[in-house]
């Protein structure tokens, strides 16, 4: 027989009990098999596909039939099993988020020998027999979803604009009059000698002026501000529901005890 402690963590009952299947086929005894769940219908699911022994942490009666005291009932069980406190306080926290915890341990039935779904059904196949009634229940779930999107773009437009610039420019004005005719001593044409510019042989006079030139610079001229808020709003959803209910009818003499709510609702159909 495999001595291996195997120690494993489940989201859902399907998981669990494939595990379960496996390890069965490794050589494991379905015996040494333990589940711990937190919600009484996830243990429910899988005592329903298997005969394994679940603990329901959310049971009084579970917790009652193993422990003494109803005060941290999983703390109580992860304790009798041969983990160490660390790993006793992760799967705690695990359970207690919903997760499906699986314990397999050769020596674990030896230190504690709970009762199996077996013998329980046996002990009530002879005292009593249930018929269990189901219902569809709501739940509601919302996702969120991209309904649109806003889009902005930014394109370049070319306008043509006219600017009236005074500007200032030189003009000359050049005008002949007549020489004073005085008498100019030891001049010679063939050698000026040195004279001002104003006496030279030519002049010069710079013309001077104002030529616009257009230099552009980008400004910011205005800013789009896009604010997002979220707004609520009330949907209505219609879905149908179906749900069981029971008829109880008495065929012959036999003295028969009926509850009396099964009764009024046996007259409210009549």
């Amino acid at each position: 027989m495999k001595q291996a402690i195997i120690t494993e963590l489940f989201d859902h009952a399907e998981g669990l009990l494939a595990r379960v299947v496996d390890l069965k086929r490794e050589g494991y005894e379905e015996n040494d098999m333990f589940v711990v769940v937190k919600r009484k219908e996830t243990g429910e699911a899988v005592r329903r596909q298997s005969n394994l022994y679940v603990f329901v942490a959310d049971d009084p009666d579970a917790v009652a039939s193993l422990v003494t005291s109803s005060e941290r009932p999983v703390e109580r069980w992860l304790g009798s099993m041969r983990l160490t406190p660390e790993r006793q306080e992760t799967f705690a926290q695990a359970i207690e988020y919903g997760k499906l915890f699986l314990y397999v341990d050769s020596e674990q039935s030896e230190r504690i020998t709970p009762e199996r779904p077996s013998e329980r059904g046996e002990a009530n196949a002879r005292d009593e027999q249930k018929l269990l009634l189901h219902e569809e229940q709501l739940e509601i779930e919302k996702r969120a979803v991209q309904t649109g999107e806003l889009i902005i773009d930014k394109r370049v437009t070319e306008s043509n604009q006219e600017i009236e610039i005074p500007v200032r420019r030189e003009q000359l004005h050049v005008e002949r009059k007549d020489g004073s005719l005085e008498e100019l001593e030891d001049y010679d044409f063939d050698q000026p000698g040195i004279r001002t510019i104003d006496e030279g042989d030519h002049l010069r006079i710079q013309v001077i002026e104002e030529r616009a030139f257009i230099v552009k610079r980008p400004v910011v001229v205005e800013e789009i501000i896009v604010h997002k808020r979220v707004q609520e709003d009330v949907e209505t959803v219609t879905e149908t529901l179906r749900k069981e209910e029971v008829d109880v009818r008495q065929v012959g003499d036999a003295d028969i005890d009926v509850d009396s709510s099964l009764t009024k609702q046996e007259d409210e159909r009549i």
